[in-house]
């Protein structure tokens, strides 16, 4: 797949991913199938919380980076 389609389904999946976590698992599913994401991708990531390559998703500008002790 083409890196720049890639970035953009992950982005996609994990705007489905938080779509799931507050409106529900048909509502994400939906979501991904709009997007044009193939049934194994949505089943994967969103029915069986299978593997995913990595997350998109920025950290808060708020929190501290991951790597700082507290």
């Amino acid at each position: 797949m083409e890196k720049r389609i890639d970035r953009l389904a992950a982005v996609y999946v994990d705007l489905a991913v938080n779509i799931t976590e507050s409106h529900g698992l048909p509502a994400g599913v939906c979501a991904l199938l709009e997007c044009g994401l193939e049934w194994r991708v949505v089943e994967r990531v969103l029915i069986d919380g299978g593997p995913r390559r990595g997350t998109t998703s920025a950290e808060s500008e708020l929190s501290p980076p991951s790597n700082v002790r507290r």
